[in-house]
């Protein structure tokens, strides 16, 4: 059956690659990565729920489901990554580490701090969630989260989920879940460290801990800088700060987590169109965000556990607008509670429920002509039911209903713009087949209402009309093989959009279909409409071998499309709903060395892809969304000496591919038809750099 889907999803990619004229179809590729989830590490802890009987001690997802659940039981792809991942990377958000690790579906805007968006699944930005601790992460003043304003300091394990959960927390692109963790040990411990390098590159990290039976402590500071692309009158800046406190009372256990982040980012690149290009070398945006997370956790009995989390965030911008320089202030908040009510009913059979409730707020928007604030309010109950009816094999259903109002506040006058309620469902199957065989699938549907930067922009167009919910339909199959030194896997997902929000402009101007992925910038010609309906297919093969310890080799490729299902015929290809989904990626890693000496290299490509100069989110002037005949490569390479008990050594080479870019060459256009200068088309990627780590632990 998956080969039969395998097949048919090559045979609907042909156009494509007749039209931007790839090579030969796509899957004979050779390279792959591995998605073999790794142990645990020892510095995190999952939550204290009952273990079902017959779990494994196996590794573990903590985020695919409600409950932790080995990797080969639920019907999803998990990678998982540790704190020794995390560090050899180097990186220091989000953002920068999935480009790495999920090429392709992650894509970054350039150099240091440009907006980073995830296209999981080859929908959009906002159709993937973020969760940190078990929240998720909204900024209301954005349409999908950038992922390079969410720093690593603190995290200590990332969950990168193809499918997600129906119980509202994530979308069918795909949930990223990040995990702060405690101390590995009782008594004092903490990490120093000091990094320094080419282009202006350079931070600093303390990170104190201290633990004692059943409780801890632990906490942050990281400070960095480094040039952007081009140079600019300053440099990126980022400051990060957290504090994490546990403490277990008998079945009981309190945390308490907060964590601060400031950028200063250089956005130089003022107007970037196919007509027009200006260079602003003091142009910048500056993000302070602030959150604090309480979660109570508590076994009820052997096999019953009951968790409640309350969280709030606040983002604050000043950010000049599309085309302009002046700073516009803008903030976000948002404040939400979850209560989780965990049951192993039988042997077999499983039940989590789940209320949750949330209160969001977004004052203002880069554009001073929207000075009005939205406000909204969601209320959700949702169901998991995991049932294993004999061995090996695992059903999975999830639910949530969830009612959500939405408001505009301005000139001390509200009024309500939607009421409105919508469902999550999924139900996905796994079976594990032996000799190291599993197989999995899995269907839904998400009713996906508006988000505030949309209503508070439409607020500001006479007569527009309200805003409804979107249609999400989802699909899921895969096939996977391991063992003790080999594995491999291959996966077809395909999603469904109707209704969908995007653009269109003003009686007095031409209309244009679709979206740019992840804008929130809308001129003052255009409003949002429901308007869209569009579906992305995607085939994702990987394959890894360690045939011996110090040696792995890991790789994969992967083929997608977008097609907008409202354009007329021969122009599926021709709306910004199709842009910035390459048609085809590929990439190897390996690494090898002794147990002090680790080298890691990296290599990915990034293919042909229907794109437009520039990420405005136009209707006029339309924007031209052409095949683009060019492709990305990418090499790093890092080398990790442990240097005695307390000391590890660190050597990074990054994007040692990427040409150099003048402000002259960008403005001209002079490497526009080079392939490795840009990730997304307009924008100069991040050049080569070179740095050094030193990083002292201590541990009592």
């Amino acid at each position: 059956m998956v080969l039969i889907v395998f097949k048919a999803i090559g045979v609907f990619m042909n156009p494509c690659r007749r039209a931007v004229r790839l090579h030969r179809p796509i899957l004979s590729g050779l390279f792959a990565t591995a998605l073999v989830a790794q142990e645990p590490p020892p510095g995190a802890a999952p939550p204290p729920v009952p273990q079902a009987d017959g779990q494994s001690d196996a590794p573990e997802s903590w985020a695919a489901e409600s409950r932790p659940v080995a990797l080969t039981r639920t019907p999803s792809q998990v990678r998982v990554f540790n704190e020794d991942d995390i560090l050899r990377s180097g990186t220091r958000t989000l953002g920068e580490f999935l480009v790495r690790e999920i090429p392709g579906q992650v894509q970054n805007e350039g150099g240091p701090g440009l907006p980073s968006r995830s296209f999981m699944g080859g929908t959009r930005p906002q159709d993937s969630v973020v969760i940190f601790d078990g929240i998720p992460i909204t900024d209301p003043g954005q349409l999908g989260t950038d992922l390079n304003e969410i720093p690593l300091l603190g995290v200590t394990r990332i969950e990168v989920i193809t499918g997600s959960p129906g119980m509202g927390l994530g979308g069918a692109g795909g949930t990223i879940a990040l995990f702060t963790g405690r101390p590995e040990k009782e008594g004092l411990s903490g990490d120093v460290s000091g990094l320094g390098g080419g282009n202006g590159k350079g931070g600093a990290t303390v990170a104190p801990g201290y633990a004692w039976d059943g409780g801890y402590f632990k906490g942050g500071h990281f400070s960095g800088e480094e040039q952007q692309t081009i140079k600019t009158v300053r440099p990126y800046r980022q400051v990060t700060n957290f504090f994490s406190l546990g403490q277990k009372s008998g079945d009981a256990i309190w945390t308490l987590g907060l964590r601060s982040t400031s950028f200063g980012v250089p956005v130089p690149f003022q107007e970037v169109t196919d007509s027009t290009r200006v260079f602003s070398p003091g142009r910048e945006s500056r993000q302070r965000s602030d959150s604090g997370l309480l979660k109570f956790e508590l076994g009820l009995s052997p096999k019953t556990s009951l968790d409640t989390t309350f969280s709030l965030t606040r983002f604050r911008h000043e950010a000049p607008g599309e085309g302009q320089v002046e700073l516009q202030r803008y903030e976000g908040r948002e404040g939400r509670l979850q209560v989780g009510l965990n049951l192993q009913a039988t042997p077999r059979t499983g039940f989590s429920f789940r209320l949750d409730g949330s209160e969001s707020k977004q004052m203002g928007t880069d554009d001073p002509a929207v000075p009005g604030t939205a406000k909204g309010r969601t209320l959700g109950a949702g169901v998991e039911w995991r049932f294993d009816p004999v061995p090996r094999f695992r059903v999975i259903g999830q639910a949530r209903y969830g009612w959500t109002r939405q408001s505009i506040e301005e000139g001390g006058q509200s009024r309500e713009v939607l009421k409105d309620s919508g469902a999550v469902l999924r139900l996905a199957l796994n079976q594990e087949l032996g000799w190291g065989f599993r197989a999995y699938a899995g269907l839904g549907s998400a009713d996906l209402a508006p988000h505030l930067i949309q209503q508070l922009r439409n607020a500001e167009v006479q007569g527009a009309a309200p805003l409804k919910n979107e249609r999400m339909t989802f699909t899921q199959v895969g096939l996977a093989w391991g063992t003790g030194k080999a594995y491999a896997r291959a996966e077809a997902q395909q999603i469904e959009i109707s209704g969908g929000i995007g653009v269109e402009a003003l009686a007095t101007a031409p209309m244009v279909l679709g979206a740019a992925p992840g804008a929130a910038n809308v001129p003052p010609d255009s409003k949002y409409v429901n308007q869209d309906r569009f579906r992305t297919r995607g085939v994702e093969t990987a394959v890894g071998w360690t045939p011996i310890r110090g040696f792995a080799l890991e790789g994969f490729v992967r083929a997608q499309e977008a097609r907008d299902l409202n354009a007329p015929e021969g122009q599926e290809f021709s709306t910004p709903v199709v842009q910035r989904r390459p048609f085809s990626t590929h990439g190897l890693k390996t690494r090898f060395g002794t147990e002090r000496v680790q080298v890691d290299v990296h290599y990915t490509n990034v293919g042909h892809q229907f794109a437009s100069i520039g990420d405005c989110n136009c209707a006029v002037p339309v924007p031209t969304i052409r095949p683009m005949n060019v492709t990305f490569k990418d090499v790093g390479m890092t080398t990790t000496v442990k240097a005695g008990k307390r000391w590890t050594l660190v050597w990074r080479g990054e994007h040692l591919l990427q040409p150099r870019v003048s402000v002259a060459e960008w403005v001209a256009g002079a490497k526009d038809s080079k392939s490795d200068a840009y990730m997304v088309y307009g924008y100069p990627a991040a050049r080569p750099s070179y740095s050094f780590e030193a990083r002292y632990r201590y541990e009592e």
